[in-house]
């Protein structure tokens, strides 16, 4: 299942969990507004009044319902006065439905008129849910903010039919950025609100500057000249590729893209895919979760550190609290990264100067004893205090806690294909680089040869290993 499926699922599956919770929340309002109305201890709980077996009965019937009534209901297309509607009727045959079913089963699981408040609370928790949703991702799109860029090879029926859904799921994000077709006699024809280029080199530059995700195939390879040499381009930068099954595929040499085929479908359409992460989006969607709430939980507990270290930065040199770079994250997407400022506030502008004293290789600046520091700042990167406004980067969803160094821009202008794979991966505030000795690392390709090991051998538990050892390097004030 490729990744863009993945997220389809991921997001169904949530959406659906949030509304039996909502479901199990209106159930218990339900029995204290009655427990309430009737002089009783609000916190009780009483089987003639409502019973708990109820619930599965409640769950079933509603989720019919959903499937029935919301089967194709498109949040990105359906009206809020539609949703309305569909949630009325929804509420109103799923009291109805349950009442029925009680009396067929002549039990006395609960009272009307409990069954009828869950009914009112439910239509409105259910319908608020939905118009928040519905605004929430109309808003995120408008935005631009967590995207997938598509970049389509093909334009012709297979590839039309590829556009058709991806512009039906908008809802997920997916953005189609681009359609190159090999054939120059195809340039300038229109796909939709889409003008097709037929200038097939231009696949590099199109792959880099428009920061694409996933790149999908509807055409056959034979008709793609030197397509081993743009599959291993994509591979180079750690961007997913998909081919449609109906064209030939036995010539193309897997040994030298480093990856293994997967035979998946993607709405009705057999494909083979070439993911450059070796990771589910079921995985990733765990390890966004669970280090965006201890990030949150971090920022808490080190906010007294962030304001006493800020203070000091403060009245110690001259210039603001905190340090604002453009760094650049997944797939060439740039951000801003936070971090209490540790240097002089002209640091840049020496940094010319200094060139020479550099002791790394490659596109990184870095002196053992730079006199860019100042006094509160030296000690600040010894136990890297500095780092921790990154945290919000994290919260915000640019960062990771743990992966991949985040470049600066100048960098990655810089970077080999071989090296722009690092940018396949969010970048985090640790990774296998720090805790390997990040200070001892003089050869830049050594760098990007952890970063690569990071992302070729990722799973939840080498991010424990890595959290673990950042601890103790922390603690041991190795940072400089």
């Amino acid at each position: 299942m490729n990744i863009i499926q993945q997220k389809i699922k991921i997001f169904k599956f949530t959406d659906r969990l949030i509304d039996m919770v909502l479901l199990f929340v209106s159930a218990r309002i339900a029995i204290i507004i009655e427990r309430v109305y009737h002089e009783l201890s609000w916190g009780g709980l009483s089987d003639k009044s409502f019973n708990f077996l109820a619930m599965p009965i409640i769950f079933i019937t509603w989720l019919i319902l959903f499937n029935i009534i919301e089967n194709k209901a498109l949040y990105r297309q359906i009206s809020y006065k539609k949703i309305l509607l569909n949630v009325m009727i929804i509420t109103f045959i799923g009291v109805t439905t349950t009442i029925s079913i009680d009396f067929l089963l002549k039990s006395i699981l609960f009272k009307r008129t409990t069954i009828v408040i869950i009914g009112v609370i439910s239509f409105i928790l259910l319908l608020l849910k939905r118009w928040v949703v519905k605004s929430y991702l109309s808003y995120i799109r408008e935005e631009g903010l967590d995207t997938k860029n598509i970049l389509i090879i093909g334009s012709k029926k297979r590839a039309s039919y590829l556009v058709s859904e991806i512009n039906n799921h908008k809802d997920y994000g997916f953005i189609i950025r681009k359609i190159i077709d090999p054939d120059s006699n195809r340039d300038g024809i229109t796909m939709g609100e889409f003008s097709v280029s037929g200038n097939f080199p231009e696949i590099y530059k199109v792959v880099m500057d428009l920061h694409i995700d996933e790149v999908f195939i509807a055409m056959p390879l034979d008709y793609i000249p030197n397509i081993q040499e743009y599959f291993e381009f994509l591979n180079s930068v750690g961007v997913n590729y998909h081919v449609m099954v109906n064209t030939r595929i036995s010539n193309i040499d897997y040994k030298t893209l480093r990856l293994e085929p997967i035979l998946e479908d993607y709405y009705g359409l057999p494909m083979v895919s070439f993911n450059s992460l070796n990771a589910n989006l079921y995985s990733l969607y765990v390890k966004n979760i669970w280090e965006k709430i201890l990030a949150s939980v971090l920022i808490i507990f080190t906010m007294p550190l962030i304001l006493l270290f800020g203070l000091l930065v403060k009245v110690s040199s001259r210039g603001p609290i905190f340090f604002r770079q453009e760094r650049v994250g997944l797939h060439g997407r740039s951000f801003f990264q936070y971090k209490l400022r540790s240097m002089v506030i002209n640091a840049e502008e020496l940094k010319a100067d200094l060139a020479h004293l550099n002791e790394q290789s490659g596109p990184v600046f870095k002196i053992k004893e730079d006199p860019r520091l100042t006094r509160v700042g030296k000690f600040i990167r010894k136990f890297s205090i500095d780092e921790l406004p990154q945290l919000y980067n994290v919260v915000m969803g640019d960062m990771n806690l743990i992966g991949p160094r985040p470049p600066v821009p100048h960098e990655v202008k810089q970077y080999t294909a071989k090296q722009m794979r690092r940018l396949s991966m969010k970048p985090g505030i640790t990774g296998l680089w720090q805790v390997s000795g990040r200070n001892d690392l003089k050869e830049f390709d050594d760098w990007v040869k952890l970063d690569l090991e990071y992302i070729d051998n990722w799973n939840l538990l080498l991010d424990f290993k890595i959290a673990l050892k950042t601890v103790f390097v922390v603690i041991s004030g190795s940072g400089r």
